[in-house]
């Protein structure tokens, strides 16, 4: 019997040291295990699991519950993206993202090289552009018989933005080129447009409302022929109602524009500018779109004023001007435009810097001049890529005799050859003559070739 006890007692205490090792042997798995979980939880972005305590409870019940990782979704969280640009609301702009408002940057490229038969003199404009103001009458010193120049003066730049609203689509636009000094190689940036509109009002410096700028010719020269009204640009506010008769869409337009007076002095035979004034130039035009073109009609009231010196009372008188232009299409894409202009205050409307409103006599008292002008262009297209464009121009004013120096009267041709390979492009060859009279009709003339490219952005 003792035996049997003893030999129990041994396989007991061999029972035990199995148990333990048992138990170190399960600590030491459950460890790893809760390690491997922890590093998967990591990963997962789960509960850190805690290491394994000593086994007091079963081990299902011992280890920290994990969660489980998310399953696959069939469309995968999208990350936020930059906003998308799309088209604008109008031709050649984009909309700014997460607005109405649709914007558009373009301009052009330009070179001009103008081979002319008399010089204008050093650093002005006429070298550089049409000004029969600036054709010699008296002949020049030697050297000044014919003049080569070149420039890239005439490239824009111009932004513009769209906005529709409740009150109408909210505009504008603005435009610069590099003819702000006349110095021959002197790039100064120039404002030609600016001016913003909300439905059919607008505000802001733009083509004055008296010039049909549909009208104008299409040549290489960057001021036209004379007979056209001046492309004059000036701040201005207008309004715009279109309306319909008989199925015909027409509008009309009213403006008050910047006054200024250019009076021609007798007493230093020059012309000088007046830049104040008491009232705005007001102006009217009736527009007509018939299917095969479009023609306006326009009127002009405007105060002319001038004060030679601070000791003398102001002087100021009233004058009135009218103008009938329009393009009209005739076989094709061939077309024939025109401008007709009569008044006694057209003086700054009609040529740049050549006819004055008044004169300002040796009685001190201010008369208006009388002034006619007109141009007749034929544009033809030779195919798809080529055209030609003809015009003729004239304008004369009644000058008394007194203002034997101003001027009386010009006369302009332009003839050019124009090729467009692409939209984008046109390069071309210009022929223009143009005179200069006086009133004691001393005059000059001028031959002018002119080569041009341009390219568009």
């Amino acid at each position: 019997m003792r035996e049997l006890i003893l030999e129990l007692t041994s396989q007991i205490k061999a029972l035990k040291s199995e148990v333990s090792k048992s138990n170190a042997r399960i600590d030491e798995l459950e460890q790893k295990l809760a390690n491997t979980l922890q590093e998967k939880s990591v990963v997962a972005q789960s509960p850190v699991v805690t290491p394994a305590q000593p086994v007091t409870q079963p081990l299902a019940q011992a280890l920290p519950v994990v969660a489980p990782l998310p399953a696959a979704s069939a469309e995968a969280p999208k990350k936020d993206s930059p906003p998308v640009v799309t088209a604008g609301d109008v031709k050649a702009t984009i909309k700014i993202p997460g607005t109405d408002t649709s914007i558009g940057v373009g301009g052009y490229v330009k070179l001009d090289a103008l081979y002319s038969s008399t010089s204008m003199g050093n650093n002005m404009y006429g070298n550089q552009r049409l000004e029969p103001s600036e054709i010699p009458v008296n002949p020049l010193g030697k050297g000044n018989e014919d003049q080569l120049t070149l420039h890239a003066k005439e490239s824009r730049f111009w932004l513009k933005s769209f906005t529709p609203s409740s009150w109408g689509n909210m505009n504008t636009y603005v435009e610069i080129d590099f003819f702000g000094d006349p110095g021959a190689y002197t790039y100064t940036p120039r404002l030609r447009h600016a001016y913003g509109s909300l439905g059919n009002f607008l505000a802001g410096q733009t083509w004055s409302t008296f010039l049909n700028s549909q009208a104008l010719a299409d040549t290489l020269d960057n001021n036209t022929s004379v007979g056209s009204l001046l492309t004059l640009r000036q701040p201005q506010v207008r309004w715009t109602q279109p309306f319909t008769v008989d199925n015909l869409p027409m509008e009309w337009q009213a403006s008050l524009e910047a006054p200024r007076s250019r009076i021609w002095d007798t007493s230093t035979n020059a012309m000088t500018t007046v830049t104040s004034s008491h009232y705005p130039d007001i102006v009217a035009r009736l527009n007509f779109y018939p299917s095969w073109g479009n023609l306006s009609l326009a009127a002009l009231g405007r105060q002319v004023q001038y004060a030679p010196n601070s000791k003398e009372p102001e002087k100021s008188v009233w004058g009135s001007a009218v103008s009938a232009a329009g393009k009209i299409n005739t076989s094709g894409p061939d077309n024939l435009r025109f401008m007709l202009n009569y008044g006694n205050a057209m003086g700054r409307y009609d040529e740049n810097n050549f006819f004055a409103d008044a004169t300002f006599n040796q009685q001190g008292d201010i008369e208006l001049i009388t002034s006619y002008s007109g141009m007749l262009a034929y544009q033809h297209w030779w195919d798809k890529a080529w055209r030609s464009n003809v015009e003729y121009g004239i304008a004369y004013a009644d000058q008394p005799g007194f203002a034997a120096l101003a001027n009386q009267q010009t006369q302009s041709v332009h003839a050019n050859l124009l090729w467009s390979p692409m939209l984008q492009t046109t390069i071309g060859l210009e022929y223009i003559y143009a005179n200069r009279e006086l009133t004691n009709h001393q005059n000059g003339e001028l031959h002018r070739l002119q080569f041009s490219t341009r390219f568009n952005f």
